[in-house]
């Protein structure tokens, strides 16, 4: 494509959106296959209601090659996700500088994995692709 960014959009419908929602018996798991080769571009999550359990309860977000383990991923962001943040609070998660990582070749999956015990844990990810 001549003219074209890589990362900077070049047509209003050129987005594409993963979304995501969760509940409690949530488990570390892919939760998105890529038909085509995109770029991650930002994700932002939400809880609505926020875990009960009494230690931390946070996802993290990991590039995923067909064959791989979500947890032997890529991680695609600092810090992680917090599901005990505040209710209708959305949490933009800083993305990782490296644009390897957050290219997904057709066939790589987007996973996250649990840490901790989700509970009563309800909320929605919302993950934004381009197409490359």
């Amino acid at each position: 494509m001549t003219g074209r960014v890589l990362g900077a959009c070049t047509a209003h419908n050129s987005a594409k959106f993963i979304v995501h929602d969760y509940i409690g018996t949530v488990v570390t798991q892919a939760f998105f296959t890529a038909p085509f080769a995109c770029l991650i571009t930002d994700i932002v999550a939400r809880p609505r209601v926020a875990g009960s359990d009494g230690s931390a309860v946070s996802l993290s977000f990991y590039n995923v090659p067909s064959g791989v383990a979500v947890a032997s991923g890529a991680l695609l962001h600092s810090g992680s996700y917090n599901m005990k943040g505040t209710a209708d609070t959305n949490q933009v998660l800083t993305l990782v500088t490296d644009p390897d990582v957050l290219r997904l070749d057709a066939g790589d999956s987007i996973g996250f994995v649990v840490t901790g015990t989700a509970t009563a844990a309800i909320g929605v990810i919302t993950i934004a692709l381009e197409p490359i």
